[in-house]
């Protein structure tokens, strides 16, 4: 029942994202804070007619004083808790579905630096992301919350009822020499046994739980946290390389020939296989190279863009019935009922799947997919409360001079290219992506955009409101 308990202290509203919370532990997030979390999300599970909820942390050193913090907090509403401890982020998603609960919560900053750390939680099998955090920030700011006996389970079987899984729908029928690097994430006390049961000759790379990450960042997006990979794949003569950032719902590949592929490059080694033995449609972002619209059109597929943001692409999935989607970070999709949300683990699985299904090395594979050239990702400082403002003047600007999709951020079409214009949702910044047949016509694209913005935005450039520090 609803009662007049309300937060005895004020929460950080910046702590509330797109699809996550997230903060710097011991500042604007600690276990008081993560009380009055649980307590909101507890009375909000309850009002849609729930009680049961998983929860589950990953290996930062706050993670664990955070979980009982907010576990005292769900169970001060009533709710039914069952602990799964320390796990993947994907692992909570499938003991949600899996022990029938009507919502789940990690503990987690996923691919943060230390000192940072976060919430990501579930509405039953769904995410809780957009509007459905701004109402949990609402009710944390000012209640009432409700008032119960609640109940605490612990939960430590979890992990092979997954394993098991997993195992159920993935066919590799080559034995593969692979490195993994959890990059001490969470990954490393699952993925090495799940590839050894699946007949692999398995070299771990820091897959020992370290929340202070002492040798890189688990972010397999940035290149610069896979040269260690990329050195033991070419030391172990391995057959694929595989990384996957801290709570694993991400992952990245290094091929035999020392080649580190993004996600949407992974996708399209997947869907070559894939549309072999069905037609489907494929949902992909809006920075996804065009390699992987050229790889899903060869096949037979449908090519099915969607915003960028990993709730957006599966929302796009399940909508279109797809056999598959994936994001350029390495957030990738697939349609099965028990497996339809953002897997690192399962997805590199049903990767091994393909490549043992295709007979040749993932160079080779590699090698056939049309080439492109990309440059890193330039991030334009302008802060959270300007960002939206100066994007609807640039697509005011540049959606009368260039043929583009809109797509919660601009993609303009070039014959043998293309550029993004989008605000970040995670940071206070317009994010724009170059991609073009040759680092020539790259380089030509970039210059041309950067003209471009420099004119249509001189006014925020004058201000001060965009910070358009690369000379145009």
């Amino acid at each position: 029942m609803r009662s007049s308990r309300r937060p005895e202290l004020s929460v950080d509203p910046t702590i509330f994202r797109e699809y996550d919370i997230r903060g710097v532990a011991w500042e604007n997030l600690d276990p008081q804070v993560c009380t009055v979390l649980g307590a909101a999300y507890g009375s909000m599970i309850q009002d849609q007619g729930g009680r049961r909820i998983v929860v589950g942390r990953d290996g930062r050193v706050s993670s664990p004083d955070f979980s009982r913090a907010l576990i005292a907090g769900l169970l001060g509403t009533g709710c039914e808790v069952i602990d799964i401890g320390v796990v993947t982020t994907p692992m909570v998603y499938f003991a949600v579905k899996h022990l029938e609960a009507a919502g789940g919560v990690v503990i987690t900053a996923s691919h943060n630096p230390a000192q940072y750390n976060g919430l990501k939680l579930r509405k039953g099998a769904l995410p809780f992301s957009g509007e459905d955090i701004q109402a949990l920030r609402r009710l944390a700011e000012s209640g009432p919350f409700r008032e119960g006996g609640g109940h605490l389970m612990r939960d430590s079987g979890i992990l092979q009822e997954y394993l098991s899984a997993v195992q159920e729908r993935v066919k590799v029928e080559r034995s593969f020499r692979i490195v993994i690097d959890a990059g001490n994430g969470t990954t490393g006390l699952v993925a090495p046994e799940l590839f050894r049961q699946l007949g692999c000759d398995v070299k771990e790379l820091y897959c020992d739980v370290d929340g202070s990450f002492p040798y890189h960042l688990p972010d397999p997006s940035d290149e610069e946290n896979v040269g260690d990979l990329v050195a033991a794949v070419q030391e172990y003569d391995a057959d694929v390389g595989i990384a996957y950032d801290g709570d694993g719902d991400r992952l990245g590949l290094v091929s035999d020939g020392g080649e580190i592929l993004s996600g949407d490059l992974i996708v399209a080694l997947i869907v070559g296989e894939m549309l072999k033995r069905e037609p489907g449609t494929v949902v992909f972002d809006l920075l996804s190279s065009r390699a992987l619209i050229d790889v899903i059109e060869r096949g037979g597929g449908v090519a099915r863009m969607a915003p960028t943001g990993y709730t957006r692409v599966m929302d796009e999935v399940r909508r279109s019935k797809a056999l598959i989607g994936g994001e350029a970070s390495g957030h990738i999709f697939f349609q099965d009922e028990l497996f339809d949300f953002d897997d690192g683990i399962f997805a590199s699985a049903k990767f091994l799947e393909a490549l043992s299904s295709s007979g040749r090395t993932l160079s080779s594979m590699v090698a056939e997919i049309p080439p492109y050239c990309s440059a890193p990702e330039i991030k334009v400082p302008c802060a959270d409360e300007h960002k939206f403002a100066v994007m609807d003047r640039i697509r005011e600007c540049l959606g009368q001079r260039f043929e583009f999709v809109d797509l919660d951020g601009l993609r303009l079409e070039f014959e043998d290219g293309w550029a993004s214009v989008r605000a970040s949702h995670t940071s206070p910044n317009i994010a724009l992506v170059f991609e073009a047949r040759s680092r020539e016509r790259l380089d030509q694209i970039r210059d041309l955009m950067m003209r471009e913005l420099a004119e249509c935005c001189a006014e925020e450039i004058s201000s001060g409101v965009l910070k358009f520090e690369i000379s145009p």
